[in-house]
């Protein structure tokens, strides 16, 4: 009990660290490419963070599994050149038992897997992909950007201002214009003639779920281009409204709920990979648990890191292999039967056959390599 215990801190210590680390450079990535959106005007500044804190859980659950495969590798790898396993096994600790410890450390990791993947993350998906349609609609004080012509999610406006106040409740110098369809336009412009509004200051308005931006002191001019027949009007206040219509949902199979992937299973080519991809992740956990402790073993003079980098290379195509076959089951390239399923089979036959013959075929391989006759 004190040996497991001993094992069980030194994993999830690692485990925490490998993870933590591997959260922060994910972070970094993924807040540079809100902020970028940000930038651009498609959602909101304090949309930006919101993301990112639904962000954490939902990586949590993506890295996990490498977390605790490579901290029972390095864990490992480190009591292994300190001849700590030596004595462990001197005292009768055998190699099959650090693999039920290794698998009872597993669980648990794979329990919060679990409710991160198929119950907590599609829940904060859902939310998340409202924040990104609905952030450019909701407000364009909060994603207007000075001095740059931005695109309402509609496609339809194009607008420009050239100053924000501070509290962002006032704009200065508007240009707005916005293509409408009219039947005595002539047929070269497909029916839709130009309302082209410039405004001395404005401010925005919102009643009953439509957006209007209140012009102050402005010119609308109305027309075809092309022709001479526009239309020029001067107003001390007018109201103009806003294309808030919500921009289609990108992957909206991300925010589904399992019961709705299951029911979809056979209308909708994404559901079935993506339920998959959920039941997998948390299966992967003890298999790449399974899989550790054969690549953690190293002789004392081999150094901690002596396997890292192959071990490192096998989660690698491993990983790429989930994103190719989900491809693969979505394109129609395999049945929907195998789907994903023979990835972790194929993980788990290479853990056994590491695990019981690994050491005796390294050691073949090896032989052979220096000319050496084997028996």
């Amino acid at each position: 009990m004190i040996i497991f215990r001993y094992l069980r801190k030194e994993t999830y210590l690692t485990m925490s660290v490998v993870t933590v680390v591997l959260l922060l450079i994910f972070l970094c990535n993924q807040f540079v490419r809100f902020l970028s959106r940000a930038a651009a005007g498609k959602i909101s500044a304090t949309a930006v963070f919101k993301i990112m804190a639904l962000q954490v859980p939902y990586l949590i659950g993506l890295l996990l599994p490498v977390g605790l495969f490579l901290g029972i590798l390095l864990a490992y790898g480190r009591l292994y050149t300190d001849n700590e396993m030596t004595v462990l096994s001197a005292c009768g600790f055998s190699k099959r038992n650090l693999v039920f410890c290794s698998l009872r450390f597993s669980i648990l990791v794979a329990v919060v897997v679990a409710g991160l993947v198929l119950w907590v993350n599609p829940q904060l998906m859902a939310y998340q992909l409202r924040l990104k349609t609905a952030s450019p609609a909701e407000s364009i004080l909060e994603t207007a950007m000075p001095g740059r012509f931005q695109m309402m999610p509609g496609g339809k406006q194009v607008y420009y201002v050239e100053d924000v106040s501070r509290d962002r409740k006032q704009i200065n110098h508007i240009f707005v214009a916005e293509q409408e369809k009219s039947q005595d336009a002539p047929a070269s412009q497909d029916g839709h003639v130009w309302n082209v509004l410039f405004a001395k200051k404005g401010y925005e308005l919102n009643e009953n779920g439509d957006i209007f931006m209140v012009a102050e002191e402005g010119f609308r001019y109305f027309g075809t281009p092309g022709e001479k027949d526009f239309q020029v009007a001067q107003f001390d206040q007018y109201g103009l409204r806003l294309d808030n219509q919500v921009p289609e949902i990108h992957k909206p199979y991300l925010a589904m709920s399992n019961r709705q992937l299951w029911e979809r299973r056979d209308t909708d080519k994404h559901a079935w990979p993506e339920l998959q991809w959920r039941i997998i992740m948390p299966l992967s956990v003890p298999i790449l648990a399974l899989l550790a402790v054969p690549f953690s073993y190293v002789r004392p003079r081999q150094g901690r890191y002596a396997k890292l980098l192959p071990a490192v290379l096998v989660y690698t195509i491993y990983a790429n292999m989930m994103f190719v076959a989900r491809s693969w089951v979505e394109n129609q390239s395999i049945t929907p039967t195998i789907g994903l399923w023979w990835l972790p089979v194929l993980l788990l036959l290479l853990g056994l056959f590491m695990l019981f013959d690994g050491r005796n075929f390294w050691l073949k391989y090896r032989l052979i390599l220096s000319g050496k006759k084997t028996c």
